[in-house]
């Protein structure tokens, strides 16, 4: 018999009990599985990258191609949705006939819905799930989930790739018609500097006044 078949019966009694800072009693309780390519995951580890040096900042990088799978198999035109108690955030995914897992998702930190990502956080996650839309349903149509996360930070270094500048005589920054350079009538300019980093975001480096042909930074 297929092994997400058997999942979709008396869920999983196999589960990791050995995981670090699992929830004991959730492990042995739970009545849904994460799948990470087919295969039930109870934990997941996210890369998160630290930059340090002109664009300081950090990223965390998707996991992707998960899926999840009730005690209520797929049938239908259902669709449940997962939702983190410990985020708020949540994804609707389809959950009919034909498939054999919910529709796939991404995981990633945070706090907020973002479609097809589910947000986590560090440490032990607690789900609730429900399937809607589903007709004589052989089972519950609600349950719950735990998934622990955990994180792997590194640093990287990120320059400027470039600096913008923006020269413009006194009030002129924002209009439309600008005065040549060499004409400003108080005698200077202003030089606006910017540096852009590799994502695109800029970054204020300040604003210097240009006399004559004179620059000082």
């Amino acid at each position: 018999m297929d092994p997400l078949t058997l999942l979709a019966g008396p869920l999983i009694a196999q589960m990791n009990l050995g995981s670090p800072g699992m929830n004991t009693t959730s492990s042995m309780g739970t009545e849904g599985e994460f799948l990470q390519r087919s295969q039930p995951v109870q934990q997941l580890t996210l890369m998160r990258t630290i930059y340090r040096g002109d664009c300081p900042g950090e990223s965390v990088t998707p996991i992707r191609g998960m899926s999840f799978l009730a005690s209520l198999p797929p049938a239908g035109n259902q669709r449940i949705v997962i939702r983190n108690r410990r985020t708020g955030g949540y994804t609707n995914r389809e959950y009919g006939s034909g498939r054999r897992r919910s529709e796939s998702f991404s995981i990633s930190l945070g706090n907020r819905h973002h479609g097809s990502f589910l947000s986590v956080t560090p440490g032990e996650n607690e789900f609730r799930w429900s399937v809607t839309k589903a007709r004589n349903a052989d089972g519950a149509t609600k349950g719950s989930a735990w998934l622990m996360v955990n994180t792997e930070d590194r640093e990287r270094y990120r320059n400027f790739r470039s600096i913008d500048e923006d020269a413009f005589c006194p009030g002129e920054e924002y209009s439309y018609s600008r005065t040549p350079l060499g004409q400003c009538s108080a005698g200077y300019f202003k030089v606006k500097r910017q540096g852009v980093c590799p994502d695109g975001s800029k970054i204020d480096l300040g604003t210097q006044t240009v006399y004559r042909r004179y620059r000082s930074w």
